[in-house]
């Protein structure tokens, strides 16, 4: 009986017991712990003793310190890899992480405004709602299909809106007012006021004299550079916008057919 008691205070006399609740003891290497025993490295620093076999060198998420390190949970098989969350949009992305001693899924991305860019920024279910692709000039009929200088976006389309720079600038192989988005804007002007690309109907006796760059396809309206309407009283649609004498903005104030001043884009009778 003495010889085991002498035996056990050798083996035991180097090691200072670190947690008396648990019956732990500190320890540099194996032979600071005894037979049967082994020392296991602590993550804050010094060794512990524990029973051979009592400890693995993996981890799990299950809230016990399986590698006896004196950590729990710090490392498990699922850790990091990818999952879904209950959130929409961009939210519900998340990776696997151990909460007291159970898997969960914590959310990788918080909501954010709204980009153009067919994910769902703010995570309220819809993408993309906040641009509107028809006349979005940064995002025409697309996310990221922005429209040129001297363009805007119509009907999700590009279209030609500066008409006297000489340019294409959507592309179409048209330039100013020989392209159809061109009608009714503004064009070189040879001579005050301002004139206005229009399509002007062929009739026999041709072209009215004061028009500029014209052009027009076999049978077609012929595309130009037109003067602001002025013959107000003779029924034609002399500036080729569309509409004839008193309906044209340009006849407010000019003599009509009945002899009288278009007002109101009308022609009062006389008297």
């Amino acid at each position: 009986m003495r010889a085991l008691w002498l035996w056990s205070f050798v083996v035991l006399a180097g090691c200072q017991q670190l947690n008396p609740d648990v019956g732990r003891f500190s320890c540099a290497q194996a032979a600071d712990c005894g037979e049967g025993f082994e020392c296991r490295p602590q993550f804050a620093g010094g060794g512990r003793c524990f029973r051979q076999g009592e400890c693995v060198d993996s981890e799990k998420c299950d809230g016990a310190d399986e590698n006896c390190d004196g950590r729990i949970d710090e490392t498990f098989p699922e850790q990091g890899a990818a999952c879904t969350t209950d959130k929409l949009g961009v939210c519900a992305a998340g990776t696997r992480v151990c909460v007291v001693g159970a898997l969960s899924c914590k959310q990788t991305l918080m909501p954010s405004g709204e980009l153009c860019n067919h994910l769902d920024d703010d995570c309220d279910g819809q993408a993309d709602e906040t641009f509107d692709l028809t006349t979005d000039r940064a995002n025409c009929g697309a996310c990221g299909t922005a429209c040129a200088t001297g363009t805007t976006c119509e009907l999700s389309r590009c279209e030609e809106t500066t008409c006297d720079d000489g340019a294409d600038n959507d592309l179409d192989g048209l330039t100013d007012c020989l392209d159809l988005s061109c009608l009714g804007l503004g064009c070189v002007s040879p001579t005050s006021p301002p004139w206005s690309c229009g399509a002007l109907a062929v009739t026999d006796g041709g072209l009215d004299a004061g028009a500029a760059d014209a052009g027009a396809s076999d049978g077609g309206p012929r595309l130009g550079c037109y003067a602001p309407e002025s013959a107000c009283a003779n029924g034609l649609d002399d500036d080729g916008d569309g509409v004839a004498d008193c309906l044209d903005a340009d006849c407010a104030g000019l003599t009509c057919a009945s002899g009288t001043t278009c007002t109101n884009r009308m022609c009062p009778g006389p008297g």
